[in-house]
């Protein structure tokens, strides 16, 4: 992703006034003199609990269009917050974008949205937020015109994953459909994921299903490996219900790509037995190869992966993540603690002995810092189980 000069981002501090949504500091509104559109534009940032609670990590960002409307912002905020909060996806902030007319801004002949979106809005979330490189572009119905047609053009580097739900490509020169069979034909390296979903209730259904499917045949036609194409069809649901299941699983599956997550090392530990750590380090190299963007799994994510094999008896599994978890965080008790215990389930008394001496050195550097209750517990927990070695 490029990068903005830091005189371009001193302009657009200068022309942003910021406010908080009814004093809540997990939803922000930005207001940009946009000198795209020569009028003043809204931009609405969500930031998920974990965003305020780690005050180092750097997080992803998925941009959503029409967060004009309250009640789609509002499923949006919410799906989010969960998904992102319960481990589901990788992390990440939610930039709501703002329309005035949608129906111009997202019409494929037109770039305004997309200069406005690069020039004035990237710059602002980079200067005032903890994120990464990566970007996604999340679009419904008329929004999925923008997302197909910003894929499929010159200015596709904007964002790493597209979300199309329910798109209406609807334009009597076809033109994303024209422009994709182009750019498919000359094998582009995209590095990208898309993600075009639809219903089977209603008109608009009927209508929009079609221009999935005709992607499909596109890259049928046309295979490209560095296109992750996720075709979905939702059953029994129409062009307004479509959102909610779309979003969730768009986010999940996009995640995926990039992630090497609880799923993808459940798949893993079924289809070989080969050193899992290998094998996620293998994952990781490919993704980042191929669409040039990895998220790895943080020590916090292992653990919580760990103790569900550790619940399901698989200690063998569970070992191998707490031992990578502890590579990335060795001064965490309650991994430390954790691998003791699977130690001690496995009947590898030595290996377990000599976790739990770790832990207890763990827990006397840190008495200072640790709640009484907790330490005391651990504590006690601990000499029992070396108490039990002798």
């Amino acid at each position: 992703m490029k990068h903005f000069k830091v005189l371009s981002l001193l302009a657009i501090f200068l022309c942003v006034s910021v406010c908080l949504a009814q004093n809540d500091p997990s939803e922000i509104e930005h207001t940009i003199d946009s000198k795209i559109f020569g009028k003043e534009r809204k931009v609405r940032v969500f930031l998920p609990t974990r965003y305020q609670r780690d005050s180092i990590s750097k997080f992803a960002v998925a941009y959503v269009l029409d967060a004009q409307h309250q009640i789609f912002w509002d499923i949006i905020k919410g799906n989010s917050s969960y998904m992102v909060g319960n481990y589901s996806v990788m992390p990440m902030i939610v930039v709501g974008v703002v329309s005035d007319n949608r129906g111009s801004e997202f019409n494929p002949s037109s770039t305004k949205l997309q200069e406005h979106i690069r020039d004035e809005i990237f710059p602002l979330i980079e200067a005032n937020y903890r994120v990464d490189d990566f970007r996604a572009i999340v679009g419904h119905s008329w929004g999925g015109a923008f997302v197909g047609n910003t894929l499929f053009s010159d200015k596709r580097d904007m964002f790493d994953a597209y979300i199309g739900i329910s798109p209406s490509f609807g334009n009597k020169d076809n033109i994303v459909e024209k422009h994709a069979d182009s750019l498919l034909k000359l094998k582009t390296d995209f590095g990208k994921f898309l993600y075009l979903s639809h219903g089977d209730v209603g008109r608009r259904e009927l209508e929009f299903s079609g221009y999935v499917n005709n992607i499909d045949s596109l890259l049928k036609t046309y295979p490209n490996k560095t296109l992750a194409w996720q075709p979905r069809y939702i059953k029994d649901v129409g062009h307004w219900q479509i959102v909610g299941p779309s979003y969730c699983d768009g986010l999940l599956r996009m995640s995926r790509n990039y992630f090497a997550d609880q799923k993808v090392i459940q798949d893993m530990v079924k289809t070989s037995k080969e050193n899992l750590k290998s094998r996620i380090d293998a994952f990781n190299t490919d993704k980042e190869n191929t669409f040039g963007y990895v998220h790895k799994p943080s020590a916090s994510y292992l653990n919580f992966v760990a103790n569900d094999f550790k619940s399901l008896e698989d200690y063998k599994t569970a070992m191998e993540l707490y031992q990578m978890a502890l590579e990335l965080n060795p001064e965490s008790i309650r991994i430390c603690g954790s691998l003791s215990e699977t130690y001690d389930k496995m009947g590898d008394i030595p290996n377990a002995k000599k976790t739990f001496l770790k832990t207890k050195a763990l827990l006397i550097a840190q008495k200072d810092d640790l709640n009484t209750n907790y330490y005391n517990n651990m504590m006690e927990w601990v000499d029992e189980k070396l108490h039990s070695y002798k």
